[in-house]
């Protein structure tokens, strides 16, 4: 889905919105998103890239929305955002191009739980043919599964599922997205996860996963599998913070976030173009 920022609710209107890039796509959740950049001296918002049309027209600012073109003589800006969302937060990555700056959560170390998230991703590369399937299973060794719930297993006629006391058996797609399930665990004593699959194997002891994802990487594009721990139980539905972002000299600085939601679902907000040279 595609959420326009626009003035008016007209074809005009719309046309305006897609040409200043004031939208940001989901996967289908209907979350509210609003991205900013402060700029402390103020700058140029132009309204055509400058770099195609050396004459574009442009207004004096003190702030930029998401999909803005600005030049600023401050080598800081500060981007703001809230989001509120029809689910728990998982995490919002605040990024300039693909760096990632620094990964929000609406929650702290000290809340998590005994609930073990486990996640594949990617693709084999861009186009056609790009499935990347996922056989494997997940062994918590030295605990027991109390509980487990899936994500974005949108093919029903394939392989979830508990076996045993303390595995998770999957057979799944990723095609660029991501699935994977929730394991809510009962620690006995002093134990592993090991989840072994078609691309390798991702060992970690129990009491090492934490907040930070640990990553085994599979080639592919972006193919990865991650485990990491969240709270039991996650309330937060909305989220609000600012980061002061230093900007590279040289070129644009695309200014975006990825929120990514408890169920599932992604937004991204289209960036803001900040650059500081004249």
């Amino acid at each position: 889905l595609t959420c326009f920022l626009a003035d008016s609710l007209t074809r005009d209107g719309i046309f305006e919105c897609l040409r200043r890039r004031h939208h940001y796509g989901t996967t289908g959740t209907r979350l509210f998103l609003d991205v900013r950049a402060e700029l402390a001296a103020g700058g140029k918002c132009y309204h055509d890239d400058p770099n195609v049309f050396p004459d574009a027209g442009f207004d004096t600012v003190s702030r930029a929305m998401m999909g803005d073109i600005v030049q600023t003589d401050d080598d800081k800006v500060t981007l703001s955002l809230e989001v509120a969302a029809q689910a728990p937060i998982e995490r919002v990555e605040i990024r300039n191009g693909m760096e990632v700056l620094k990964t929000v959560r609406p929650f702290a170390e000290a809340d998590l739980g005994e609930r073990i998230r486990v996640i594949w991703s990617g693709a084999e590369y861009r186009g056609r043919g790009r499935e990347s399937s996922w056989k494997g299973r997940a062994r918590f060794n030295g605990a027991v599964v109390k509980h487990m719930a899936k994500i974005n297993a949108w093919n029903h006629e394939r392989l979830l599922e508990t076996q045993g006391s303390d595995m998770v058996v999957f057979d799944a797609i990723t095609t660029g997205n991501f699935g994977g399930f929730d394991a809510w665990i009962d620690p006995k004593q002093p134990g592993d996860l090991e989840v072994t699959t078609n691309h390798g194997t991702l060992h970690a002891k129990l009491s090492d996963i934490g907040i930070e994802d640990v990553v085994m990487e599979a080639g592919g594009l972006e193919r990865k599998l991650r485990a990491f721990r969240l709270p039991e139980e996650n309330p937060h539905r909305s989220l609000s913070t600012e980061l002061e972002i230093t900007l590279k000299p040289e070129g644009d600085n695309p200014l975006w976030v990825c929120v990514t939601t408890e169920d599932g679902f992604q937004a991204w907000s289209s960036p803001v173009y900040v650059f500081n040279k004249a």
